[in-house]
């Protein structure tokens, strides 16, 4: 077995996907941070990463089902993660990567916002008492993933163990982050995902011997968003809330549409800063109908997933391909031109 082990922990140095910087090279910060997509995948996508991968076989899953999005297996244990990269690697899944370091160490690895999603599969849950700190959903851990994830980006949690999964949901709630989904059996329950089509080795084995699937989806609270001087939540951010409420069902306007109704034209970005903040709002924005001036779901992350704010608009009878409206001006609604002043 030892043999077999070395031979696969050799085998993986050769493999392309497949990254061990030194510990020098990341404490530093690792040559790759910021630029993942840009110098090792050369493709724009969003960039997700799953925390203690083991054989990588969500990392090899989701990047089958999701090819236009791209995958980072994450382990401390190269021969662990030599069944996935060799996979990749025969399969040609060029949107698959697999680094080997300690996950307290990608704070170094990513750049900040970075990463738009993470997946924890059947992580160690630490029982003994005084080990709380080691939980991949500790206080601490979160910290780390806030410097390099996306604001609104998602944090997913499969486990078999009640305690974690106990655990995490009082973390989120004494945090104040956003809990999404929350399925303590989770085979049992009407969620649809990839939470749920896929299933790795061993949770087949959990299965199989009666074990009830934990799944918890959530999104670390944000910080507040610092407004420009002069701009207060009254004068500006629910000016553009009054207008956001008044577009019909069915239509839909952009970030520049409604900046120049309120007369700061040019300030589109404070509109978008303003849709990101909605999501926190005591009152419900339908945020999901504005989008850039070439309808585009630029703001699809803030939704709590990546396909809500399609969904949302698709429920409306507006199509979308490739996370941009079809038929856009026949859906726009222009505030200028339909409101009084």
């Amino acid at each position: 077995m030892a043999k077999k082990k070395l031979q696969r922990f050799v085998e993986t140095a050769t493999f392309p996907n497949f990254l061990q910087p030194s510990y020098p090279e990341v404490a530093k910060k690792f040559s790759l941070a910021e630029k993942w997509n840009s110098e090792f995948f050369e493709s724009s996508r969003p960039l997700v990463l799953e925390l203690g991968c083991g054989k990588g076989e969500y990392t090899v899953e989701l990047a089958r089902k999701n090819p236009g999005r791209n995958y980072i297996g994450i382990d401390r244990k190269g021969a662990r993660m030599w069944k996935g990269a060799k996979t990749s690697v025969e399969e040609n899944l060029i949107n698959t990567a697999f680094l080997r370091t300690h996950v307290e160490m990608i704070g170094n690895c990513f750049g900040k916002t970075e990463v738009d999603e993470i997946w924890i599969t059947f992580p160690d849950p630490f029982k003994r008492e005084g080990k709380e700190k080691k939980r991949l959903t500790s206080s601490r851990f979160l910290k780390i993933y806030g410097k390099i994830m996306k604001p609104g980006g998602i944090i997913h949690l499969k486990t078999d163990d009640e305690g974690l999964f106990q655990y995490t949901l009082e973390v989120i709630r004494q945090e104040n982050h956003r809990l999404i989904v929350s399925e303590s059996d989770l085979y049992h329950s009407d969620f649809v995902g990839d939470a749920r089509d896929i299933r790795t080795y061993y949770e087949e084995i959990h299965l199989r011997q009666g074990k009830k699937i934990k799944y918890i989806q959530f999104a670390l609270h944000e910080k507040k968003i610092r407004k420009p001087s002069g701009v207060s939540d009254d004068s500006f951010f629910s000016r553009v809330y009054e207008v956001v409420k008044m577009i019909p069902y069915g239509k839909v306007t952009s970030y520049g549409a409604i900046a120049g109704y309120l007369g700061i034209r040019g300030s589109a970005r404070m509109v978008g800063w303003a849709m990101n903040a909605s999501h926190h709002a005591l009152v419900q924005i339908p945020a999901h109908r504005v989008v850039n001036r070439n309808g585009l779901l630029t703001g699809k992350m803030h939704f709590g997933g990546p396909e809500i704010m399609r969904q949302l608009l698709e429920s409306e009878g507006i199509r979308v391909e490739g996370d941009k409206i079809i038929d856009f001006e026949k859906h726009f609604w222009n505030p200028g031109r339909e409101l009084d002043y």
